[in-house]
């Protein structure tokens, strides 16, 4: 079994978007974690996903 491990974690203080994390931006209309996930999720050798972020 391969699992991805996505570190999502960040605040996005280097970016200075205090009201959400820069991974929950969104870019073309979808936020920035779906594009890392899809990616994931669409390879053939990847079992399971496990993400690890912010409770909130």
């Amino acid at each position: 079994m391969n699992a991805a491990l996505i570190f999502a974690g960040g605040t996005g203080q280097r970016m200075s978007t205090a009201a959400r994390p820069k991974q929950f931006l969104e870019l073309y209309g979808k936020p920035i974690i779906i594009y890392t996930l899809e990616v994931f999720e669409n390879h053939p050798d990847i079992d399971l996903i496990v993400i690890s972020c912010l409770a909130g």
